[in-house]
């Protein structure tokens, strides 16, 4: 069982996503209690930031060699690894999430319509995320297209 786990992408995938969340979550925390905390408004915005900068880069490392076995070029994928991130963000933050909660406060309070959405567009997120690197940013090449991805099935 734990042997299919591991060579399944997606759920490598929200491993490494775990992960990220943990340090970002660490980072934004540490840097914000230890050394902004005076800022006042832009001590969060800076600490949240770094944790952000810092999990994208761990993000884009890790599934790029741990989920993926990429092996485009390491700029090229860079950067379509950074599209998809702000294409999906885009849509599904700023777009969709304010919508959804609008329609969702026929049947909940206004707090509880925007809590539901930001959870239903974090998921939806994450699930365009995965196919959005795994097809996009690090798609493999076509020589590789046609060969059997056994990082998908357990040996």
């Amino acid at each position: 069982m734990r042997d299919k786990l591991l060579h399944n992408s997606f759920f490598r995938f929200l491993l490494v996503g775990v992960g990220n969340t943990l340090v970002s979550m660490a980072i934004e925390l540490s840097l914000y209690n230890l050394v902004l905390y005076d800022m006042g408004r832009t001590g969060p915005v800076l600490s949240s930031a770094a944790g952000f900068l810092v999990g994208a880069v761990m993000s884009f490392f890790l599934n790029r060699h741990f989920t993926f076995h990429s092996e485009e070029e390491l700029g090229r994928s860079a950067v379509k690894f950074a599209i998809n991130v702000a294409v999906l963000w885009a849509v599904t933050h700023p777009l969709l999430q304010p919508w959804l909660a609008e329609r969702l406060q026929a049947v909940f309070v206004e707090k509880w319509a925007n809590s539901v959405s930001l959870v239903v567009c974090m998921g939806l997120y994450t699930v365009l995320n995965y196919f959005g690197q795994r097809f996009f940013a690090f798609r493999r090449d076509g020589k590789q297209a046609g060969k059997e991805d056994k990082t998908d099935h357990a040996e």
